[in-house]
């Protein structure tokens, strides 16, 4: 069963490089070079056609779930020594690409206090999921360490959204402000669970298609390196908890003892 839930992280890693060839050959032939308008293209058509595919399945499979919320403990197996390098590696990624956000928010120009922000932010949240994994690993799980992580991920959203809100060319920002918010949403849930207040189905759904639209997303970002890292490093570590998430949740101590009251 482990070995399926890592061929599901490796599904999505998949899923999400087709995106990103996708949306780059769509960034290369689907906009006029003179006015920045759409044009039809196929690896535009293509594209959306695949996003809606991927979130209709991904429903599908999520919502197919028992309904519930889980604790941390109930919803994730332990880590292991192989899940640590790339939760370390996602990590890292996220901390130099906070500060990459920041030096550019120093730097000045628009948005500059909003990247300040998210810079900073940013940075605690990395040195928030190293604690977290932790206490993890150490038997306990505490809501306030991922909470920098889901401010962050609010912050990049309105980092990625607000430069295009008066952009009247849908078709050239919706996929970076989708991969913010599915983020933002995923790392809600996954907070939730350290105070068993996050459904399991809901994070599976925002998580699975989180990862492979920050993928795609990636070919956006281009030239930006604070966004790109940032970005890559929040889907790597999605993509860790999405694969300690075990297939069976356990049932928590006081279902069970409700449970076994209505027996007597």
């Amino acid at each position: 069963m482990k070995n399926s839930l890592y061929f599901k992280g490796l599904r999505l890693w998949v899923e999400g490089l087709l995106l990103l060839a996708l949306r780059w050959a769509q960034l290369k032939s689907g906009f006029d070079p003179e006015t920045g308008l759409s044009l039809r293209s196929v690896p535009g058509l293509v594209l959306a056609a695949v996003l809606i595919l991927l979130i209709i399945v991904e429903a599908a499979l999520c919502f197919r779930m028992q309904r519930g919320k889980y604790s941390y403990d109930g919803a994730f197996r332990p880590m292991e020594k192989q899940d640590l390098p790339m939760l370390a590696a996602g990590i890292l990624l996220l901390s130099g690409g906070s500060l990459l956000l920041g030096a550019a928010g120093l730097a000045g120009g628009g948005m500059s206090a909003l990247a300040i922000a998210a810079a900073v932010m940013g940075v605690l949240a990395a040195g928030g999921l190293l604690l977290f994994v932790k206490q993890v690993r150490s038997g306990e799980g505490r809501v306030l360490p991922l909470l920098p992580a889901m401010v962050f991920s609010v912050l990049f959203l309105l980092l990625v959204y607000l430069p295009e809100e008066s952009n009247p060319v849908l078709a050239r920002y919706y996929l970076p402000v989708l991969a913010a918010a599915v983020l933002a949403c995923a790392f809600y849930q996954l907070a939730g669970f350290a105070c068993r207040e996050a459904s399991l189905r809901w994070f599976l759904f925002f998580g699975d298609l989180a990862v492979p639209f920050s993928l795609a997303a990636l070919a956006d970002s281009s030239g930006n390196w604070g966004k790109t890292l940032a970005c890559g490093g929040c889907a790597m570590v999605l993509t860790v908890f999405l694969v300690l998430r075990r297939a069976e949740p356990q049932p928590e101590p006081a279902e069970e003892s409700g449970e076994d009251t209505e027996d007597e």
